[in-house]
């Protein structure tokens, strides 16, 4: 399949030649069929050569989940030129640094984001070009250009990380890394020209960029993308579209379940005793969960839903647990920038909810140097692997070795080659005895607490003593315990959630080692800082004088 095509701008050219009337994009009252998108994607290309871009230069993407970000995006590496993505949420000074170091000579912008490439043009020497993105339907290029032919392993994409550890690089991926992830997930997932799918994830990430953009249109599906990040717009969505694919962050499914727990709390006590009865038998007969849970999902918009997937973050087992239980098909996997992105894929027909699956065709992982639990560090070596880190030899030198990727990922296979994560080999806390503490795997417990919304387990120097400590950083939540102090006709004060929640760590030390257990907790009054992802910044916490 992968010799059909010529780039990552050509993708969707099947569809086109199959199907070419069939819807491809489409925003509120905003629709392109394969035949119009590729008529605009190269309208584009072609407007961009004619001002003077020469193939490998650098042209950067920045605005809002909408179609015309994929017809730029396609558009810029159609015309071999290399495709930045920048994050709509970045500062002025993030921005600045992306494009002085990407030496982008332009960029395709929303309205919403061009103000903030006014402020730091002039401090840019390269930067010649900004186009509004609502601009592209009416771009009149001066003449036409033949197809570029492009080199599969020339570098097509270049993404900057923020990520959780405080350091950004810039990550160089090919057209063929891009291209081989998407033929290695069409041999696990499944996704075909009859499937729609609801765009929620920031189309920067490369999780979404890979799955929920390119390979949707490699596919030859229909991608719809909400009016806004509101959850009455998402909803009326994915019922618009009748949504039968979504991948989407953890944080998503998790409100989805909050959302269904707060209808029933606040709901009669006849439908409460109905729903937890309902709960109670499909809990113990799998098979009647669809029937008995088809409202739900229909409100929700998730009627005719057959594959959802959690990526970008870590899936918490509780929240893997609730949606298996309204019998939605979730899977999850695991993937880095760098790995353009997929690496491991859960199987829909065997999950295993701990678990973050089985490698995709074609992608080798092993653990290196793996401790008397089999635990070590995640390595991966493929086709989808990237080309290094942009203008970094040394950042590069240290995670490519011998054509393996070290991901500073830990983890372990089961023995039927299920892979488990357990944590950032930067992230462990080492005893003074010299065990091995991974901050994730308490948090999980901890987590499971319906108390508990957010949770960082971090060292901390104890003043006194001067011993390392391990540390509970917890932001309840405040929502449910405010809901119960209703119920319970009381207030509760500070001490009393002091309590709750040395209540909760209390019961998850009980069924730890000594050295395991947490020894201090302190309660946050505001959700964590997160990445567009919404991962925690863990980075931030790690400074072992900071005050919370």
């Amino acid at each position: 399949m992968s010799e059909e095509i010529k780039g990552l701008g050509y993708i969707f050219e099947r569809m086109v030649r199959e199907d070419p009337e069939k819807l491809a994009l489409k925003k509120g009252d905003v629709l392109y069929t394969y035949k119009t998108l590729k008529s605009e994607v190269v309208k584009v290309k072609n407007y961009l050569l004619s001002l003077g871009l020469k193939k490998g230069d650098k042209f950067a993407v920045f605005g809002e989940n909408r179609p015309e970000w994929a017809i730029s995006y396609l558009a810029i590496v159609r015309a071999g030129l290399v495709c930045v993505p920048l994050d709509r949420l970045l500062s002025e000074a993030e921005i600045l640094h992306i494009l002085r170091q990407s030496e982008a000579c332009g960029v395709l912008a929303s309205e919403n984001c061009v103000d903030k490439i006014d402020e730091v043009k002039d401090e840019l020497a390269n930067l010649e070009h900004i186009i509004p993105m609502n601009t592209v339907s009416s771009l009149k290029p001066e003449q036409e250009f033949p197809d570029i032919q492009v080199d599969m392993d020339e570098l097509a994409v270049l993404i900057f990380t923020s990520g959780t550890t405080g350091t950004s690089k810039a990550v160089m991926l090919s057209h063929n890394n891009i291209i081989q992830n998407l033929i290695a997930i069409d041999q696990t997932i499944k996704v075909t020209k009859d499937d729609t799918l609801v765009s929620i994830i920031p189309m920067h990430h490369t999780f979404e960029a890979t799955g929920g953009f390119l390979y949707p249109l490699f596919q030859g599906s229909a991608i719809y993308y909400p009016l806004s990040l509101k959850p009455k717009d998402i909803v009326d969505t994915m019922k618009e579209a009748n949504v039968s694919c979504l991948i989407a962050v953890p944080l998503l499914f998790e409100k989805f379940l909050a959302g269904v727990h707060r209808k029933v709390s606040s709901a009669s006590v006849p439908t409460k005793i109905l729903f937890n009865a309902i709960s109670g038998i499909g809990s113990m007969f799998k098979f009647l969960r669809k029937p008995l849970f088809a409202r739900i999902r229909r409100e929700m918009g998730l009627g005719n839903l057959r594959i959802a997937c959690a990526g970008g973050a870590a899936l918490t087992e509780k929240v893997a647990c609730g949606l298996e239980l309204f019998a939605i098909p979730l899977i999850q996997g695991y993937g880095l920038t760098e790995t353009a992105p997929v690496v491991t894929v859960n199987p829909l027909e065997k999950p295993r909810n701990r678990s973050v699956g089985l490698p995709v065709t074609g992608v080798e992982v092993t653990i290196h140097d793996p401790d008397a639990n089999g635990i070590g560090e995640i390595r991966v070596r493929g086709p989808n692997v990237m080309l290094g880190y942009y203008k970094n030899e040394e950042a590069t030198a240290n995670v490519l070795k011998d054509g393996w990727f070290y991901t500073g990922d830990l983890g372990y296979f089961d023995e039927d080659g299920y892979l488990y994560i357990t944590g950032r080999k930067k992230s462990v806390i080492v005893t003074q005895s010299g065990k091995n503490i991974f901050p994730e795997e308490l948090e999980e417990k901890l987590i499971k607490s319906q108390w508990i919304k957010e949770v960082l387990v971090v060292p901390r120097i104890d003043q006194k003593t001067k011993k390392e400590q391990i540390c509970a950083l917890v932001f309840p939540d405040y929502e449910l315990l405010e809901e119960y102090s209703i119920s319970s006709d009381s207030t509760l004060t500070k001490e009393d959630i002091d309590n709750i929640i040395h209540a909760e760590i209390k019961k998850v030390n009980e069924d730890l080692l000594a050295y395991k257990r947490i020894t201090q907790f302190e309660i946050r009054e505001e959700e964590f800082p997160k990445t567009t992802t919404l991962k925690i910044k863990r980075h931030m916490f790690l400074d072992r004088g900071m005050k919370v």
